[in-house]
C-alpha cells in the first residue's frame, strides 16, 4: 500500500504507537517494503475523500 505522505509526517503526535505491519505493507516515506518482523510506527493520513488511511512507517526510516 503506497500513500502520499504529508508535511507533518515527522510530528510525533500523528503516530499512534509502534507495532508490526500486516504482510505486504510499504513505508510511505521511503517506498521500501516492510519486513514481517520489522517494528513500525502506525499512523493515519487523510485521504482525498475525507476518510483516514492507516499507514505503517519504519521506526528507523532512512527518509527521516
Amino acid at each position: 500500500m503506497a500513500a502520499k505522505t504529508d508535511e507533518n509526517e515527522t510530528d510525533a503526535s500523528k503516530w499512534e504507537y509502534t507495532t508490526y505491519a500486516p504482510s505486504g505493507e510499504t513505508c510511505p516515506a521511503c517506498m521500501k517494503p516492510i519486513g514481517p518482523l520489522e517494528r513500525v510506527r502506525r499512523g493515519t493520513l487523510s485521504s482525498g475523500s475525507g476518510t483516514s488511511v492507516v499507514v505503517y512507517r519504519h521506526v528507523a526510516c532512512p527518509k527521516g
